[in-house]
């Protein structure tokens, strides 16, 4: 067996789930923001990494309202970084009627998160009456149209080697129009923030994202790292798909396929032939 799929088959720490709100003017910081949750030893859905902005309009954009609605329904905790915006507040009314704590930030010159006060909040085009008359438990769905929005998708997990890196946008609208919300570890994680958190830290936060998903779906040929999220969640009794893309029909499609019709990755030099492995799928 090699050393990745040994290293992604061992029991990691199991960790919150942190929902990341801010307003879209904030959009520039959604790294440093993913970076602030996980240094912490959680786990970020920030749906700013997760779906770009609305996933660059190829999607319809009531896909991306309803799959962020849907993410926040799975969160432990909810975090607002700077102003809330309109769209802020939405989120945090969600959150509040499903008894989700919610907690703010403000970040300072020098790139730096500190926890504040809700009395402390900043309100950028949101009125206040609104704002206080959230906070005293009313229903301000009529006033809000990302409110009316009531149906929940399940999430998906799409495993996938990093060779098809280049495929992610692909990925992700598949599932989006597949009516499913995609946990993409290479968005949400982009490709490892960087290097400026431990591998180790994000690896605890791909196996979160594994555990929380109904369902994970495998994309093309399966690596060491994808036969390691597919034995996590098949240890959780948890349901797996597969698919393959067609590069000869545009825009790119993918099918579902039966585990005979998987491929793997070609071994790199020393390392154990995952075909081995197949009865595993």
């Amino acid at each position: 067996m090699s050393a990745v799929v040994k290293n992604q088959s061992k029991k990691r720490q199991v960790n919150k789930i942190i929902f990341t709100s801010y307003s879209k003017r904030n959009f520039y910081y959604r790294a440093e923001v993913s970076q602030y949750v996980l240094r912490g030893g959680n786990t970020p859905i920030n749906p700013y990494m997760n779906f770009d902005y609305n996933l660059s309009g190829v999607v319809d954009k009531s896909l991306v309202r309803v799959a962020n609605n849907s993410l926040i329904a799975h969160a432990d905790e909810l975090w607002v970084f700077g102003e809330v915006s309109d769209g802020v507040l939405a989120e945090v009314y969600l959150a509040r009627r499903r008894k989700i704590p919610v907690r703010y930030f403000r970040r300072s010159g020098d790139g730096m998160f500190s926890e504040i006060q809700q009395s402390d909040v900043t309100l950028e085009d949101v009125s206040s009456w609104l704002w206080e008359y959230m906070l005293d438990g009313k229903d301000i769905s009529r006033w809000h149209p990302r409110l009316r929005f009531y149906k929940e998708y399940p999430l998906v997990y799409p495993a996938y080697s990093k060779h098809n890196f280049y495929l992610q946008m692909h990925i992700s609208q598949f599932c989006l129009e597949h009516h499913t919300v995609p946990l993409n570890p290479f968005l949400m994680f982009r490709y490892f923030i960087g290097d400026s958190v431990p591998r180790e830290t994000v690896y605890e936060g791909n196996d979160n994202l594994v555990r929380i998903a109904d369902e994970v779906w495998v994309f093309d040929e399966v690596s060491d790292g994808v036969l390691g999220e597919v034995r996590n969640k098949k240890k959780q009794g948890g349901t797996v798909k597969y698919f393959r893309h067609y590069s000869d029909k545009s825009p790119i499609t993918y099918r579902r396929i039966g585990t005979d019709k998987v491929q793997f990755e070609v071994p790199r030099l020393g390392d154990e032939d995952l075909e081995d492995f197949r009865g595993e799928l």
